[in-house]
């Protein structure tokens, strides 16, 4: 079964909190640490409350949150991921012109 994300809690403590309430209410809760499960980043914005797809609704009515819509990326990031590929190019070119002038 997919699952869905219903919460975005900013620490652990807050994560259990959440799923725990989510599972008193027979809603099966998963937390996923993200990066912070490897001590890789600290905990903030890292902590993600997973629920099976059909019991979404359910959870989002119980915790008072909405769906995240996903939606095509803003012009913004779109010209942003534009200058990064160009950026990489040119510098890519640099290091060709570089080694066959030598």
């Amino acid at each position: 079964m997919a699952e869905v994300p219903v919460a975005f809690p900013n620490d652990e403590a807050s994560a259990e909190g959440i799923a725990a309430g989510l599972r008193s209410a027979g809603i099966a809760a998963r937390i996923d640490r993200g990066l912070h499960g490897s001590w890789q980043v600290p905990a903030q914005g890292q902590m993600t409350v997973f629920v099976n797809a059909r019991d979404s609704a359910r959870a989002h009515k119980l915790l008072g949150t909405t769906r995240r819509e996903e939606g095509a990326p803003g012009p913004f990031l779109r010209l942003a991921v534009a200058f990064l590929i160009g950026a990489a190019v040119l510098g890519f070119v640099a290091i060709v012109v570089t080694l066959v002038s030598r």
